[in-house]
C-alpha cells in the first residue's frame, strides 16, 4: 500500500469528494413552479397526447390503413378497422387509442410511413372519468391543432 493511497483512506478522501457534489446541490437556487398558475414547457422531445394528422386542403386523414402502428405497438392500445373503396383506396373506419394501457413509446409515430400519427406536447391527461382516457378518430382529429403548434415550433 503507497504513501498515497493510505493518506486518501486515512483522510476519507473519496467520501468527502463525494459529499462535495451533493453538497454542490445544496449551494444552487431552487426552482419552483407554481403548477395551476404557471404551466412548464416541456421538452421538444417529450411524448403526450397522440393525435391525427389531416390533409390542409382536402381535410382526408394522411393514415394509409397500413396498421403498422397497431402491430407494433408493445400495449396493443390501438384498434384500427379500415375498409377498401370499388377503386383500391383504403379509409378508415375506426381509429382508437386506449391512454389508460399506452405506455407513451412514440413507436407508432416513428413507424408511420404517412406521419399520419404524432405525439403532441399535452401533459396534462388527468380526469376523474375513464372514458376520457379513450380516444376515437374523432378525438385525436380535435388534437391536431396542438400537433400543429409543435411542429411550427421543431
Amino acid at each position: 500500500m503507497g504513501l498515497k493511497k493510505l493518506i486518501k483512506t486515512a483522510t476519507f478522501y473519496e467520501i468527502i469528494q463525494g459529499m462535495s457534489v451533493t453538497g454542490g446541490y445544496f449551494l444552487k437556487d431552487k426552482v419552483t413552479v407554481e403548477y395551476p398558475k404557471e404551466k412548464i414547457a416541456p421538452h421538444p422531445r417529450f411524448r403526450g397526447m397522440h393525435a391525427l394528422i389531416t390533409d390542409p386542403v382536402t381535410g382526408r386523414l394522411n393514415c394509409c390503413a397500413c396498421r403498422l402502428c397497431e402491430t407494433i405497438c408493445p400495449s396493443q392500445c390501438i384498434t384500427i378497422e379500415s375498409s377498401e373503396s370499388p377503386d383500391g383506396d383504403k379509409s378508415i373506419d375506426v381509429f382508437d387509442i386506449d391512454l389508460a394501457r399506452c405506455i407513451f413509446c412514440g413507436f407508432c409515430e416513428e413507424i408511420c410511413p404517412c406521419a399520419a400519427i404524432v405525439m403532441t406536447s399535452v401533459y396534462e391527461l388527468a380526469t376523474y372519468d375513464k372514458n376520457d382516457f379513450f380516444l376515437d378518430k374523432e378525438k385525436l382529429v380535435a388534437n391536431q391543432v396542438n400537433a400543429h403548434k409543435e411542429l411550427n415550433r421543431r
